[in-house]
């Protein structure tokens, strides 16, 4: 298919699309807005015209049985039966009113005296022609529709029983609702309002199953009037409540047109039930007609047709021209880029060509240029490709040569391999060798152990706590620490409701803040309690973060032996166990070192993995000693040299988010030139880190804290200030010991605990820790560090 083709098939496309789519448009609207019209007009009639009306002719009969009821002249020609006189009475009383109805009189059973739809007749019972009789009996009075199974009438009545003289009687006043009434009501219905001019009115008896009257226009309308023939012996209450247009998806009906009522055979109908005694006994419907679409349909898709011809005839002739305009430059272009490609000498050139088909010539002809230098370049690199390829061969034969030499290095690596692992293994002993006398320490103590994790809950404990509590290491496995180590004074709960593993707030401070240094242990099986003096100690991991704790419980009754007993630990701890291990971390950074260029990189792994879990049990060991001998041991890591610079950029880094939420300033005042200082890089930010949060605590929002470094001989000095409030002098002096029990309040111990750490590990580090406090200036803490 050329351009040609395919512009007139999308011309003629959207062509059809937009008439078609106008034709339906068009047929749509035109039937939404003649059913809402119609719609609209009988729901009007239907609604308050109507019901005035049936209202009106109602109030009609009541006022003429009122007006009979107070006549004399009619009640004594009831009780004197003179039928003549009564019909001249009734008669009198229609005239006076202009009355067109019927009027009833019956005895107290229902036998008719007078009728005026029968004035020559009487005798005759109207009470097996209407149960009304029966209702005005009962009730004394009825008003509303009826239904005359002699005359096939639906009405509007009012009966009422009444007593003349000392005789009884029936009176039942009737507005027919036949064809007459209809008419009138449709007519005066169009006058008053002239949008619903064109409305007719029918009426459907539910006894007979048939049409009783209609208005004389429906006789005009063949459509609305053989709807009405086939609704005779039919059950009106299934059409009267179908859909608007029969769809049976009423959503879909009121979508397409928003009314009320359906549309059969070309009309728009209501209907409104009439009701006696709660039972329907016929209908009142009220019809509009609406046109026929198929006229509008037919109007439309002629006019619709001559503009899709008129459109489709100019289309044709533009696609030609667009075709024409395209094609001519389009197959020149074609043939000369051919030519071109086929390396032909002459060229037809790109002079009658303008505009874009001009600028597409030039940039076809600047395409195979650069398409033929692009050539030309590959083969100049392709060249060069093999000479490379040759230069490789003889790196190749180098490289083989080096391989060769790396082979025998590798063979020595390989003898130097297996003598690391013999003193690997020579550690591996000797770590498990330290590991069963730290398990011997822990089985002979008399005091109880708890290890923990960061949260609090029981990971491990010795047999001493377990004979205490009476249970094994299984069932408190997992438990709060909490559970079981009681305050003095709370009471024991069930040891077996306790809830392993319990979900926590996520800060390992908690479990600090939570303790208290004496508890109370209850048995489970018995009444015996043991009094504890308790002893909490964090593990910190490389990084200053905690990684669970060690609990150590006392018992009271045994203070005194354990004194002893503690000297043996620390002595045993301290010579038999640390000694050798600290005595072997020269040797393994010796060997850690050689493993980095030397060793296979699996053996280099499993060697510092080896060395971690040595790192671990030297951990174990000095935290025992720091609960035990009450001091901390000197690391047993090599001291390195530090930048103090960058240290203290790596603390204010990490706590500037506490000094963000309390609105203080952080700032770092030093000279230049410092000197490295000796020592251990993590343990120095952990220091200074403690220092930091503590003054930040203690300064006033708005404040500042700053950190100030000077070399003071072969120290180095670095002191953290804050501009206030002062410290008093008692706090100043206690802000290093710890937590002592009695003195001091327990929101205070996790803080206490941390300038006590602080000032462990800057005497561990061989350095002082103070601080000064001055009203008006704030408070500094200082601490010092060796420079050599």
């Amino acid at each position: 298919m050329n351009l040609s083709s395919r512009l007139t098939f999308a011309l003629i496309t959207v062509v059809v699309i937009v008439v078609s789519g106008h034709v339906l448009y068009s047929v749509y609207f035109d039937f939404r807005s003649t059913r809402t019209l119609a719609a609209s007009a009988v729901a009007n009639v239907r609604g308050p015209r109507l019901n005035t009306s049936l209202t009106a002719a109602q109030d009609q009969t009541q006022r003429l049985v009122d007006s009979l009821l107070r006549d004399q002249r009619f009640l004594s020609a009831y009780d004197g039966k003179n039928k003549g006189e009564a019909a001249a009475s009734i008669r009198a009383a229609e005239d006076k009113l202009f009355f067109p109805g019927s009027v009833q009189v019956t005895d107290e059973k229902g036998t008719v005296f007078f009728s005026t739809e029968t004035p020559n007749q009487s005798g005759y019972s109207l009470k097996s022609e209407s149960t009304v009789i029966d209702l005005a009996l009962a009730h004394d009075f009825y008003k509303g529709p009826t239904f005359s199974e002699k005359t096939g009438v639906i009405s509007i009545s009012t009966v009422k029983s009444f007593s003349a003289g000392g005789r009884k009687g029936i009176l039942a006043v009737n507005q027919p609702l036949n064809s007459d009434f209809l008419t009138a009501l449709a007519a005066r219905f169009g006058i008053e309002d002239p949008n619903v001019l064109g409305v007719e009115l029918a009426v459907y008896s539910e006894k007979i199953k048939t049409t009783t009257a209609f208005s004389q226009g429906i006789k005009n309308l063949p459509g609305p009037m053989r709807f009405l023939l086939d609704l005779n012996g039919h059950d009106a209450s299934k059409v009267v409540t179908r859909s608007p247009l029969g769809t049976g998806i009423p959503q879909l009906d009121h979508l397409i047109v928003p009314a009320n009522g359906f549309e059969k055979e070309g009309a728009w109908w209501m209907s409104l039930p009439l009701e006696s005694d709660r039972v329907i006994i016929g209908y009142v419907l009220v019809c509009k007609p609406v046109p026929n679409e198929q006229s509008k349909l037919v109007e439309v898709l002629l006019l619709g047709g001559l503009v899709g011809v008129f459109g489709g005839l100019v289309g044709l002739f533009l696609a030609a021209k667009i075709a024409q305009s395209v094609d001519t430059p389009l197959r020149f272009l074609v043939k000369r880029t051919q030519a071109i490609a086929n390396n032909k000498q002459i060229i037809p050139p790109l002079e009658n060509l303008s505009g874009d088909w001009l600028e597409l010539g030039e940039l076809i002809d600047t395409a195979v240029l650069s398409m033929r230098s692009t050539t030309q370049n590959l083969k100049i690199q392709l060249n060069k490709q093999v000479e490379a390829v040759k230069e490789r061969g003889l790196i190749a034969e180098q490289s083989t040569q080096q391989v060769d030499t790396l082979n025998r290095q590798i063979t020595t690596q390989a003898q130097k391999v297996a003598e690391l692992s013999r003193h690997v293994n020579q550690a591996g002993r000797q770590a498990t060798v330290l590991q069963q006398q730290l398990d011997a320490v822990l089985q002979s103590s008399t005091e109880g152990f708890l290890i923990l994790d960061q949260y609090g809950n029981i990971l491990h404990a010795n047999p001493v706590f377990l004979n205490w509590t009476g249970m094994s290491e299984g069932e408190i496995a997992g438990r709060l620490c909490f559970d079981l180590v009681l305050k003095p004074g709370e009471t024991p709960q069930s040891h077996g409701m306790g809830q392993a593993f319990t979900q926590h707030g996520g800060d390992p401070m908690a479990l600090i803040n939570q303790f208290y240094p004496e508890g109370v242990i209850f048995h489970r099986a018995s009444e015996k309690t043991v009094q504890v003096l308790a002893h909490l100690q964090p593990l910190s991991g490389d990084d200053g973060s905690i990684m669970g704790y060690i609990m150590v419980l006392r018992d009271k009754s045994l203070r005194s032996e354990n004194q002893l007993l503690r000297q043996e630990i620390v002595s045993m701890l301290q010579d038999n166990i640390r000694g050798p291990l600290t005595g072997a971390e020269l040797s393994w950074q010796a060997i850690l070192a050689n493993a980095r260029n030397t060793m296979h990189p699996s053996v280099g792994q499993a060697l510092a993995e080896l060395h971690l879990h040595y790192s671990q049990l030297v951990g174990v060991v000095d935290s025992l000693l720091m609960m035990y001998g009450g001091f901390v041991p000197p690391p047993a890591a090599v001291k390195e040299q530090i930048n103090i610079t960058r240290v203290v950029a790596d603390c204010l880094e990490e706590v500037t988010p506490l000094a963000r939420d309390r609105q203080l300033l952080l700032d770092y005042k030093t000279v230049t030139g410092l000197p490295p200082i000796l020592g251990n890089r993590e343990a120095i930010i952990g220091i200074l880190r403690q220092v930091l949060e503590r003054m930040i605590m203690v300064t006033a929002a708005g404040g500042r804290v700053r950190v100030e470094s000077q070399v003071k001989g072969n120290e180095m000095r670095i002191g953290v200030s804050s501009s206030g409030p002062a410290l008093p002098q008692s706090e100043i002096a206690e802000m290093f010991v710890g937590f002592i029990e009695g003195k001091h309040t327990q929101d205070t111990y996790g803080s206490r605990l941390a300038m006590y750490l602080a000032r462990s590990n800057v005497e561990r580090l061989g350095g002082l820790i103070w601080a000064e406090s001055e009203a008006g200036r704030g408070t500094t803490t200082y601490f010092t560090m060796p420079i050599t």
